[in-house]
């Protein structure tokens, strides 16, 4: 069984974050270790999110008894993946357990905006986003940013959003979500000198913790040795899946208890079309 290092935030009430990526790689049979970087009642996106940002020292203190165990038991981590960062000292925290457990995979999930919610894109500090691409992006073997993260990541903010992503130097996998094709929006996944591509038809409002549970299902996928083609084409098929499931009775949340089994990890969705090109 797999094992995995989860660094991102915990959110009581609502599906995103730590809460959505640790259920969905337990649904796929790894063992999964939590350091939340947060303590929140709910998404800010729904208003005051309550609890508070885990301040840095207090992590680096449960991060050490986590290692303790880890080395007494002789469980050592198969993985580690990031997500929401809350201060600046969380990256830099990740940065060194990274170096401390040189894990065979490390999935960065650049979580920090999107384009929409303000004038300059980002919806935490800038000092944080560059910690991110400074001390997390280069130590990614597997990066999943979103299309707008992409461009800040690289540079590339006064492209036009239709410009085509390209791969992350220095990075062996990139993921890049909410890339756009007229009415149609999907994934475009770059690894050796390939790249694969799969859209779909868009949802007129869509929950919050798509790309929580993307990075996961990618993560797991490539966890039980599933080539990144497939993988991606089974993690992207899972998230359209559960979304289309959404109805009212989620009260707008991600519906993954209800529609979990698209998150068998020998396929439980329905399979996009992917499209690979050799560049």
């Amino acid at each position: 069984m797999a094992r995995i290092l989860l660094i991102s935030s915990f959110t009581a009430t609502s599906h995103v974050g730590a809460v959505v990526s640790a259920f969905v790689l337990r649904r796929m049979g790894v063992n999964v270790t939590v350091l939340p970087t947060t303590l929140f009642g709910r998404h800010p996106g729904w208003g005051a999110p309550g609890g508070a940002i885990i301040p840095t020292e207090q992590l680096a203190d449960m991060w050490a008894a986590v290692l303790l165990q880890s080395e007494t038991q002789s469980l050592p981590f198969d993985a580690i993946m990031t997500g929401y960062m809350g201060e600046t000292g969380h990256v830099e925290l990740a940065a060194s357990i990274i170096d401390r457990l040189q894990p065979g995979l490390v999935l960065v999930d650049p979580v920090m905006g999107d384009g929409s919610r303000s004038e300059e894109g980002l919806y935490i500090g800038e000092d944080r986003a560059e910690a991110i691409c400074d001390l997390l992006i280069p130590r990614a073997h597997i990066a999943t940013p979103n299309l707008w993260e992409w461009r800040y990541i690289t540079g590339n903010l006064s492209e036009t959003p239709d410009t085509p992503p390209r791969p992350l130097a220095g990075v062996r996998e990139t993921l890049v979500t909410s890339v756009a094709d007229a009415d149609r929006i999907g994934a475009c996944l770059f690894e050796r000198d390939r790249h694969h591509t799969v859209m779909h038809e868009r949802y007129d409002g869509v929950p919050n913790g798509g790309g929580d549970t993307l990075a996961a299902a990618y993560l797991g996928q490539r966890l039980r040795g599933i080539e990144p083609c497939e993988a991606l084409g089974r993690s992207v098929s899972a998230v359209f899946a559960i979304m289309g499931a959404a109805d009212t009775i989620d009260a707008g949340e991600l519906p993954l208890i209800r529609a979990q089994r698209f998150l068998d990890p020998d396929g439980g969705a329905p399979e996009l079309t992917v499209e690979t090109q050799n560049d």
